[in-house]
């Protein structure tokens, strides 16, 4: 069900502010990006946010000074986005697996990798590397604990993500985040992945 937006649409429905949704930006945002700039990511780069939900880290992006896509398969989320930033950031209603949209300078991804049934992970990968120009960056946020519930979200240990991402992206940082928001403090992990070059 977690891959028909009809899924979504219905909590976005139901709960008006979904679980996850933190009412405005997590403080990973800040996190990643002073390890990604060192590496060479600066506003006016181009970044999406897959999976943006009501849009609080893609505005905070931009505001920022990036110039930022926020992505999602749910009509409502999108909606709830422009209707509570506007015009700041080129929302769009697609989906990771199949849009045209891109390629960008980086991923941003909070929440979509975790919320995605376990089985289309190689496929995110995949999807991710073919949405990022040549030396792309991916900057995400993964959960080692969920409190055992089965999610989503769902937990990824630390190690196997490395055997996932490594075919497709140097790992050039991986480890526990440390600014976390209160809800999520101790849980989560941060990648910063660069895109390797397509051999030959």
């Amino acid at each position: 069900m977690t891959t028909h937006p009809d899924y979504w649409n219905q909590l976005y429905r139901d709960e008006g502010r979904p679980g996850w949704d933190m009412d405005g930006a997590t403080p990973l945002v800040r996190e990643l990006l002073d390890l990604a700039l060192p590496l060479g990511l600066r506003p006016g780069c181009e970044l999406v946010v897959p999976g943006c939900g009501y849009g609080h880290d893609a505005a905070e992006l931009a505001t920022l000074g990036f110039a930022v896509t926020g992505l999602d398969f749910a009509p409502l989320a999108i909606q709830g986005a422009m209707g509570r930033y506007g015009d700041r950031v080129a929302w769009s209603q697609a989906d990771w697996f199949t849009t045209l949209l891109g390629p960008w300078d980086a991923i941003f991804d909070h929440t979509c990798f975790v919320a995605m049934d376990p089985a289309r992970r190689p496929a995110y990968v995949e999807a991710a590397a073919r949405h990022l120009r040549p030396g792309g960056l991916w900057l995400a946020a993964f959960f080692h604990d969920v409190n055992g519930r089965p999610g989503p979200p769902h937990a990824i240990p630390m190690a196997d993500l490395r055997r996932l991402v490594e075919p497709r992206f140097e790992v050039l940082h991986l480890a526990e985040a440390t600014t976390s928001h209160p809800r999520r403090a101790g849980r989560e992990y941060l990648l910063v992945g660069r895109l390797r070059p397509i051999p030959g």
